[in-house]
């Protein structure tokens, strides 16, 4: 009897560990370190992106173009799966600049990572100041403040309004 509960027990743990959220759907993309069809270019004001882990870590890609409009590619545990397109307002666009400026973003080193540690999401932001784009890839250790500008833009993705887009649209 206690052999039968714990063989119940650990199919309980690994099954509830796969639970996914329900998403709407897009259509489908492929997994790339980069966005589909707009590349970091000069046209683009902020690139954020975070990356897999061994566990449930969100997985995405947001590109915001100087002009605000916004790309948004879901790919795992995420509330939107697939591309989406939003127009971001400037006074959105400004606050998280400003959150940038605030925690000392461009002065920070372009990569904190160590190839020793595996089991850590890559965040990767790009962030237009003064006609340059400035890199920020956080992988391991990187500055907690790093952390604000997440969550600024964490919130503009929230507050956006995504109209889903199929992968041939501009």
């Amino acid at each position: 009897m206690r052999n039968i509960l714990l063989v119940f027990s650990v199919l309980l743990v690994l099954f509830s560990c796969t639970k996914q959220r329900k998403a709407p759907q897009a259509e489908p993309i492929t997994q790339r370190s980069q966005p589909p069809t707009l590349p970091v270019g000069t046209d683009t004001m902020i690139y954020y992106s975070r990356g897999a882990c061994f566990g449930m870590c969100p997985i995405f890609e947001l590109t915001i173009l100087n002009n605000g409009r916004a790309v948004y590619t879901g790919k795992n545990h995420v509330d939107r799966i697939g591309r989406f397109t939003a127009q971001v307002s400037f006074s959105d666009v400004k606050h998280v600049l400003h959150k940038a400026e605030e925690i000392g973003y461009f002065q920070m080193n372009t990569a904190y990572d160590n190839d020793k540690v595996h089991d850590l999401p890559d965040i990767t932001t790009y962030v237009a100041h003064e006609g340059t784009l400035h890199k920020v890839r956080n992988r391991y250790k990187g500055p907690a403040s790093l952390r604000f500008l997440y969550n600024e833009l964490d919130t503009l993705i929230e507050k956006q309004q995504w109209q889903p887009s199929g992968s041939n649209q501009e």
